[in-house]
């Protein structure tokens, strides 16, 4: 069996616990929005930190800075691409909006670390927690805005849009990393123990949130069809098509790439809800693309990276 489809197996009991545990109402609404905020705040920086406790070398710089490079290339790209994608959809309004988000950003925290740890261990998740820089930097602010544009919930961009607890622990590791600082001791047991529970903890979430949609509302809407197909097919593709015609080889590669293969970031239908947006489409986005990259995830990265 393929280790994709292996990995991907396990992540799937994962999830469908937290269904599971949604359906029956142990995880109830509350419980999941308090869980998603310790993961965002507290499991999922202890894990970028300690994945960032790397011994100083200029290769490793230069990867890290180049990571990031092409990370802001492929975002700053990505957002003309899905602009157009929505027009030729013809979604109108705040829906349109939301095509143009899910085509711009993937779940590169919730499944992006998770799948990527599994796939190629933790070692990659230095990579990772480098190249996720600008969603931080950018789901928060100009997504916001791209969801909520046309209605009074839109927000002015603001500093402390972009000073979060994802950019602030890649910062800090980064930091570290440059100047050597190694955490050890009680401090880097701790740090191990809470980053190492973002994976289950992420995919009960991703579950929970699953198991309280309304499938039957999802189901009359074609373009939400074609906009995960656009973000789980054509956007990784198209991110494997260039990268490979530049010459990219390894992590410049897979980590780029198998990203690509995420499903639309949840934070979709959370800013949405949160600002005024098209929280229902969105959530539809959300949950097909989800759904549907538990096929396309584990096919793609065996194709294209025999995984």
């Amino acid at each position: 069996m393929p280790q994709s489809v292996f990995q991907s197996i396990v992540l799937f009991i994962l999830l469908a616990s937290g269904f599971g545990a949604g359906k029956l109402k142990v995880l109830g609404p509350e419980t999941v929005r308090g869980m998603s905020r310790f993961i965002v705040d507290f499991t999922l920086p202890a894990l970028v930190l300690v994945s960032m406790q790397k011994p100083f070398s200029p290769e490793l710089r230069d990867e890290a800075f180049r990571m990031l490079g092409i990370s802001f290339a492929i975002y700053l790209s990505a957002r003309p691409l899905a602009v157009l994608w929505a027009r030729a959809i013809r979604a109108r309004g705040l829906e349109r909006g939301v095509h143009e988000f899910g085509g711009t950003f993937a779940n590169v925290a919730f499944m992006g670390f998770p799948i990527m740890g599994a796939y190629f261990g933790k070692d990659i998740l230095f990579a990772v927690s480098i190249y996720n820089m600008p969603f931080q930097l950018l789901a928060f602010s100009v997504g916001v805005i791209m969801l909520t544009r046309g209605t009074s919930g839109a927000p002015r961009l603001s500093l402390r849009q972009w000073i979060n607890p994802a950019i602030l622990s890649t910062t800090l590791g980064f930091v570290f990393f440059l100047g050597s600082v190694k955490i050890s001791g009680p401090l880097l047991s701790g740090l191990t123990i809470l980053g190492d529970m973002t994976t289950p903890l992420s995919m009960a979430v991703i579950g929970a949130i699953l198991s309280r949609m309304d499938v039957r509302g999802v189901l009359g809407n074609l373009r939400v069809y074609l906009t995960s197909v656009y973000r789980l097919v054509l956007h990784p593709l198209a991110v494997w098509l260039v990268l490979s015609a530049l010459g990219m080889r390894g992590q410049s590669l897979a980590v780029p790439v198998v990203l690509a293969t995420m499903p639309v970031a949840a934070n979709a239908s959370i800013l949405s809800d949160a600002y005024g947006g098209d929280s229902e489409t969105a959530s539809a986005l959300v949950f097909v693309s989800t759904a549907v990259s538990l096929v396309t995830i584990p096919l793609l990265a065996w194709t294209l990276f025999g995984l």
